[in-house]
């Protein structure tokens, strides 16, 4: 009796423990409940205190504008864009970073103004190991050719690709051959202003003058005065309100119509400053990678979108930082959605080949844009004044069509003291 009682009771467990086993398996083999994604964390670097204020509102803008296109997701992800403004400061830029990537865990951090921040900011970037998308008027050389970081790309230009090709066209079309050259006293200006000289003296002319004057400057004046009056040309760097103050101040002198100005680079020219450079600005060229006027359908929509939502036309960082977050989408694309696997990720980021609004674009190896550049005429058309294309450079790359490890043997940043590299 105690013994078929025992042997019922075991009988009983094993067929228990059977079943449970069963189950446990059909639960093992089953796909697993789908976890829900996170979000996508961008971090937008700009410096919307100071005097480059409006293009850094333009980096914001461009940011969101792609995000809205895409219903706020990308491959299947919600995107999360955090703005930190890091005032126009080097230092604060680095601090803003690492409440970026400490506390707010962004995933990839776009903008960035002022070449010192980009440069303050490299070493950090890449011990992080989280990807940079310069947008902004970063454009110091270094930064993408000097110890290059896997981690850092740029989407806007570097310091020789756009005033380059203005510095033919000042010397083929316009027949100048001395010239003055005046930027802001920091690295990225300097870079610019040097490399039209170095493209001037190559082509035949002779740059005779060069003036620093300092970020924030408020009177031009003593500049102004010691400007040549024998030049044939004077080019320029000047951002936001200094850029404004100068070229007005340059017609206050009565220097406008007798020795042209060029802009080495969207400066005085810069679309969200040009309502207030007014009619100042007029007759000014300027050589650049992105102008709203370009006539294709692409950038046609582009602009068109821009104008419905923010009730303006688009500067070049608010079409260099929609291409960022496009680039960033194209990755995403290529990997399934899957940005926490970084070398994957990256490499497909590499990979970056689209029709921006300026026109095809891609990476070079050092992780630089390969772009057109467009010059463009100050005009005044019917009520407005606009730049007006009137050449444009197909695929132009950082190392101006020279083989990288020949460029990088060549002095880039000289001054007259050292006659350009001759």
């Amino acid at each position: 009796m105690h013994k078929r009682r025992y042997s019922l009771t075991l009988t009983v467990c094993v067929l228990t423990l059977l079943v449970a086993m069963a189950a446990g398996m059909r639960r093992a083999t089953a796909a697993p409940a789908p976890q829900a994604k996170t979000p996508i964390k961008v971090g937008v670097l700009t410096p919307l205190t100071g005097p480059l204020a409006p293009m850094a509102r333009d980096i914001v803008d461009g940011a969101r504008l792609y995000v809205d296109e895409v219903n706020g997701e990308m491959v299947g992800r919600t995107v999360e864009l955090i703005v930190e403004d890091y005032e126009f400061k080097a230092a604060v830029a680095l601090t803003k970073t690492k409440k970026l990537v400490e506390r707010d865990h962004v995933h990839v951090v776009v903008g960035v103004i002022l070449s010192a921040a980009a440069l303050a900011m490299k070493d950090y970037i890449h011990a992080q190991q989280v990807p940079l998308i310069i947008s902004g008027y970063a454009v110091v050389e270094p930064l993408m050719m000097e110890k290059p970081s896997p981690y850092v790309f740029r989407t806007t230009f570097g310091a020789s690709q756009v005033p380059t090709p203005l510095a033919h066209y000042v010397y083929d079309k316009l027949h100048a051959r001395t010239a003055a050259v005046i930027g802001a006293d920091t690295v990225g200006a300097i870079e610019l202003v040097m490399a039209f000289a170095r493209a001037l003296e190559a082509a035949g002319g002779k740059v005779v003058q060069e003036l620093y004057p300092p970020i924030g400057t408020t009177d031009f004046g003593p500049f102004i005065a010691r400007i040549r009056r024998d030049v044939d040309v004077v080019a320029t760097l000047m951002g936001g309100a200094d850029g404004i103050r100068f070229i007005k101040q340059y017609e206050e002198f009565g220097l406008k119509g007798k020795i042209p100005v060029v802009d080495t680079a969207p400066g005085i020219t810069d679309v969200p400053v040009l309502p207030s450079s007014g009619p100042s600005a007029l007759g000014m060229y300027v050589s650049q990678a992105y102008v709203y006027t370009i006539d294709t359908p692409r950038n046609r929509q582009f602009v068109q979108a821009f104008r419905a939502k923010f009730g303006r036309d688009p500067g070049g960082s608010a079409e260099h930082t929609y291409v960022a977050l496009a680039a960033i989408h194209q990755a995403l694309k290529a990997t399934g959605g899957n940005l926490e696997e970084k070398p994957k990720f990256l490499e497909a980021l590499r990979q970056m080949d689209m029709e921006a609004p300026r026109g095809h674009i891609r990476f070079d190896r050092y992780q630089n844009v390969i772009t057109d550049v467009t010059i463009t005429r100050i005009e005044k058309v019917g009520d407005q004044i606009v730049p007006v294309v009137v050449e444009t450079i197909r695929e132009v790359d950082q190392f101006l069509g020279m083989p990288p490890d020949e460029y990088l043997k060549k002095p880039r940043l000289v001054t007259l003291k050292g006659t350009f590299g001759k």
